[in-house]
């Protein structure tokens, strides 16, 4: 049976309190309990305990991090979850940056065979990533701006799955529309038999 860390890193603003992160979150849980799978959740915002999340990366099989994406990164009480936890799990995530072995820096990882995703929700329309015709972003996928985010994950041992994102959320939100792609999205990664 799959074991599913799913991780909502969304932080309240005035701006933004937080629904699509939840009902993406609670939709992500629904299509993997259809599917027989173990999930755990983790939201920042209601708090955490840095050793227990340690055990949670351990015990899972996916890491799906949820997030909003404030000034083209992940919200500071997110940021924060992540150093605090990696920190915590030297010796258990990591054992050093892999040099000490002889290896490559960022080689020393101990998280291997276990894979994680990406679910990032933006304002920015979709047109403003991947094209040279935009002016603030110059070409960046969502990847690209996410490259330390990445590097984080691969640095304890994390493989990449196929991030997913959303665009234009506050000023064309469908929800609908949104769930759909969600469904699509990890039906499709996570091979569930599951009719849409």
């Amino acid at each position: 049976m799959n074991k599913i860390l799913l991780i909502n890193g969304h932080q309240y603003w005035e701006s933004s309190p937080g629904k699509l992160n939840n009902t993406l979150v609670a939709e992500a849980i629904n299509i993997f309990n259809m599917a027989n799978f173990e999930t755990s959740v983790t939201s920042i915002e209601i708090g955490f305990d840095v050793k227990e999340e340690v055990e949670k990366y351990l015990w899972a099989d996916y890491i799906l991090y949820f997030t909003p994406v404030f000034w083209f990164g992940i919200p500071s009480g997110f940021k924060a979850y992540i150093e605090k936890v990696f920190s915590a799990g030297k010796g258990k995530l990591f054992t050093d940056d892999g040099r000490s072995s002889g290896g490559k820096y960022g080689s020393g990882g101990l998280l291997f065979n276990k894979k994680y995703m990406l679910l990032t929700t933006w304002n920015a329309p979709s047109e403003a990533f991947n094209s040279h015709n935009q002016y603030l972003l110059e070409n960046k996928s969502v990847d690209d701006i996410f490259l330390n985010f990445h590097s984080a994950q691969k640095f304890v041992g994390l493989e990449k799955m196929p991030s997913f994102s959303l665009h234009d959320v506050k000023k064309n939100p469908n929800i609908d529309t949104f769930i759909h792609r969600l469904n699509i999205h990890l039906i499709h990664n996570f091979k569930i038999d599951y009719k849409i």
